[in-house]
C-alpha cells in the first residue's frame, strides 16, 4: 500500500516481507518514508501497525491511498521482534 500527503512531498509505501525462500511473513511490512524523492527511513512493522498509520494519515491528514503493494513482496533479514527492539521507547 502506498499512500500520499496532499502536497506529495511525503509517501508512505508498506510491502509485505518474505525471506530468501520465497515465504511471506504475514504480520510483516516493510515501511518506507519518502519526503521529496529522498528515503528518510525504512522500518518492519506489523500489520496492525500499518493499519493505525494508515487511517491516522488519511484520516486526519488528508493523505490519500495511491497504490497497492500487495503483491510486490520485498526480501527482509529482519523479523518485526528484532526491529522492535532496536527502536527506542520514544520511537515505540
Amino acid at each position: 500500500m502506498q499512500i500520499t500527503s496532499q502536497g506529495g512531498s511525503v509517501v508512505l509505501d508498506y510491502y509485505p516481507t518474505k525471506n530468501w525462500n520465497n515465504d511471506i511473513f504475514p504480520d510483516s511490512y516493510l515501511r518506507i518514508l519518502t519526503f521529496r524523492g529522498a528515503t528518510m527511513n525504512k522500518r518492519i512493522v506489523t500489520s496492525k501497525i500499518r493499519d493505525m498509520e494508515v487511517i491516522d494519515r488519511v484520516d486526519n491528514y488528508d493523505y490519500v491511498v495511491t497504490d497497492n503493494h500487495k503483491n510486490r513482496p520485498q526480501y527482509s533479514s529482519l523479523s518485526i521482534e528484532t526491529a522492535l527492539n532496536k527502536l527506542s521507547l520514544s520511537e515505540v
